[in-house]
């Protein structure tokens, strides 16, 4: 393993001493540009008439990132910025030599719409060069915002109150966007903060940046606006009341009851960066259900947060840029029991925000009785400061158990690590954290390290990293599902672009991990080659060549059905995918593995088919069977989904989403329908609808649930 890891390193080096000379930088200096105040609001309406955007500074200098990095557009793109006391105001112009052939296929609100044409404008108000805010907008109008930090991670679940308006003209398509300053923090001493903006023609696969590194737009590439003064938060107080109407109905007891539960948000800025939350009586049974997954393995799954109240301002809460095992705070955690079941929230209050070059947030619930575990306080707080250029350093602490009576606190420290003008010229970044755990009846063995080094490079990516988790290191906060281990793990990616022809990228990947017990013995090792091919269309196609050992230590039961007895295991496999473009009316992914498993064999096949009739229906099937054949016995697992999206205008939506799976012999409906008038006001009427299908393939319905949420959004 560490010989791998010694000839990963030695490639890299040869490549980039090589290759150094055909690094590309677009932007040696940073982008810059002034603007102004206006006297008259414009009508947000799509439609850049309106006399604000007559004297408002503009930028037009924009330059591909895709296909072709820092290559002149092939469409113009105009962007004039200006602002009042209450908004940031932007007008983007979209210039488009064939209008016709606009794509504009989303229409409800907060979905993606990667198979649409789109511009979105990404807000440094600290001007840090580390997070960002994330506003995206189609030709329909269709919003989606998301937090962007660390320069790593994505967070895509956010959302806060802003207006857009998009309209077709015959030059092409324009937007109007107002982003309020009470959506936002910002510190009340600059005039200045990092901005961006971006455009993407998905029938030409065109991306355009105004400021970029490598083809990146993180908030470290961002350039500058300038004159932004004398901005008003009001109170800086959001009041949120919400009603929650329901009746939820055992269908296999006949029992039935009705709710009534209403709950409010205060959210309250005590100064423009620093904000306060508080929720009363929160209910979450109107929020988005869940994707079914199928374990394959003895570890636990991982679901992402989709609850509001935990999304604002989640960013500051990140430590480390943890993907999933070792996380020392996952939200996820709170209001659920340990067998999954939802618990009540009685309240909680929330601080967040930056204060000069440190970064702040504490969340304090009281999660109610349930399962046998008596009511809890639970307490998270987070911190960070900024240092050197693009880098930070902070500490998190937990304390808290909301799955049991027994005492549990965590206390970790972290370093993030970042520079565009690391070695060879490449962008270097690292991470080094370090935590304990402090948990009744548990004692010594609690710490969990990890560090990781990696050049992002566009050609070639380099990465090694690892971590060391004690056997009594128990995050109740978190998120482990493997302790007892250290890892190493080291890959590399390079990648070539063609300069004619139809492949945009040719990439080939290694990957190799190891994990070995405490006292040195493996217990996991993978080394997988994956080369792929990504075409001008958006098509993309890979094989994925694997060889695997792995020391099962205790039996386990797969699908709750077939044993697994301890020993020690090696098998290869192999996958191939084919998708298709997400901008083709109608997308297929297709994916099948095939190989050895634990002693016997494994085939998974994949099927997805996504049809985009119009702006106004989207359907879309998956299929995954996994036929396994292993000494305990054979078993063919079957997981399947359903979704229909019907968006009757861009305030007006109902979305189905149907799964499933015979590992569980269940089934479950969501069904929900949304009216926004406008941002901040919403109402949602969800049924949630589940079964149990029997030995006979007899459907049978087990319970049945319907929510009415209305919720309004005062500001003062």
């Amino acid at each position: 393993m560490f010989r791998i890891t010694r000839v990963l390193a030695a490639t890299a080096l040869l490549l980039f001493a090589s290759e150094a000379a055909a690094v590309y930088s677009i932007n040696g200096e940073r982008k810059s540009f002034e603007i102004f105040r206006t006297t008259s609001k414009p009508v947000i309406d799509g439609r850049l008439d309106d006399v604000a955007w007559e004297s408002a500074a503009f930028v037009d200098d924009f330059h591909q990132t895709t296909p072709t990095d820092g290559a002149v557009p092939s469409e113009v793109t105009i962007v004039r910025v200006t602002y009042d006391d209450e908004f940031l105001y932007i007008g983007a112009d979209m210039r488009d030599s064939s209008p016709e052939k606009i794509r504009a296929t989303q229409m409800v609100q907060g979905k993606m719409f990667f198979s649409d044409d789109r511009f979105y404008v990404m807000l440094d108000s600290f001007n840090n060069k580390r997070n960002d805010y994330f506003f995206q907008v189609n030709a329909n109008g269709v919003r989606r915002e998301a937090l962007r930090e660390n320069n790593a991670r994505f967070i895509e679940e956010w959302a806060t109150i802003w207006v857009a308006e998009s309209a077709r003209h015959e030059n092409g398509w324009a937007t109007e966007i107002a982003i309020p300053f009470k959506s936002i923090s910002f510190s009340p001493n600059s005039d200045t903060w990092g901005i961006n903006f971006g455009r993407g023609i998905v029938r030409k696969q065109e991306f355009a940046l105004w400021s970029s590194h490598e083809r990146q737009d993180w908030p470290a590439y961002s350039g500058e606006v300038r004159g932004i003064q004398d901005i008003e938060q009001g109170l800086g107080l959001d009041i949120v009341p919400s009603i929650n109407v329901g009746q939820q109905r055992d269908l296999v007891l006949g029992d039935s009851r009705s709710s009534f539960e209403p709950s409010v948000d205060i959210r309250y800025r005590i100064t423009p960066s620093l904000s306060a939350t508080f929720t009363l009586n929160t209910d979450f049974s109107t929020a988005e259900v869940d994707e079914q997954q199928v374990a394959l393995d003895r570890f636990s799954l991982f679901f992402p947060e989709k609850r509001d109240f935990f999304l604002q301002d989640a960013g500051i809460f990140e430590f480390g840029n943890i993907d999933t095992n070792g996380r020392p705070f996952f939200s996820r955690k709170i209001g659920l029991s340990a067998n999954g079941e939802a618990v009540g929230i009685d309240g909680g209050v929330k601080l967040t925000g930056r204060v000069g070059n440190f970064s702040l947030g504490t969340l304090a619930i009281r999660q109610e009785a349930a399962a046998g575990v008596d009511a809890q306080d639970l307490l998270v707080a987070r911190g960070s400061y900024n240092i050197l250029d693009e880098s930070a350093v902070g500490f998190i602490m937990t304390n808290g158990n909301p799955t049991s009576n027994d005492s549990n606190s965590v206390l970790g420290v972290d370093f993030l690590y970042r520079d565009s003008d690391g070695p060879f010229g490449e962008i270097l970044t690292a991470k080094l954290w370090a935590q304990q755990s402090s948990s009744a009846g548990l004692s010594g063995d609690n710490q969990a390290l990890g560090a990781q080094v990696e050049i992002p490079s566009d050609k070639l990516q380099v990465y090694a990293g690892g971590q060391y988790i004690e056997e009594n290191f128990n995050p109740a906060l978190g998120f482990v599902n493997r302790t007892g281990i250290r890892l190493v793990e080291t890959g590399a990616r390079y990648r070539h672009r063609p300069k004619a022809g139809r492949w945009r990228t040719i990439d080939a990947r290694v990957d190799a991990s190891q994990v070995t017990d405490m006292k040195g013995d493996t217990v996991s090792q993978r080394l997988s080659f994956r080369p792929s091919l990504y075409a001008h269309t958006d098509d993309f196609y890979f094989i994925d060549f694997q060889s695997s050992k792995e020391l099962v230590k205790n039996d386990f039961l797969l699908f709750n059905r077939l044993n697994i007895p301890a020993g020690e295991y090696q098998f290869n496999r192999v996958r191939g995918e084919v998708a298709t473009g997400m901008q083709r009316p109608l997308r297929l992914v297709l994916s099948v593995q095939n190989g050895g498993f634990f002693g016997g064999d494994r085939l998974e096949k994949f099927v997805e088919l996504q049809w985009r009739q119009s702006a106004y229906l989207f359907l879309g099937v998956s299929f995954t069977e996994n036929v396994v054949d292993l000494p305990s016995g054979h078993f063919t697992s079957h997981l399947a989904s359903l979704r229909a999206d019907l968006a009757f205008n861009s305030k007006w939506s109902w979305s189905n989403f149907m799964q499933y799976d015979n590992t569980s012999d269940a089934f479950g409906l969501n069904s929900r329908l949304r009216f926004i008038p406008e941002a901040g006001k919403e109402m949602v009427l969800v049924l949630n609808h589940g079964g149990a299908v029997s030995p006979s393939n007899d459907f049978s319905s087990t319970q049945s649930d319907i929510n009415l949420k209305l919720s309004y959004t005062f500001r003062y």
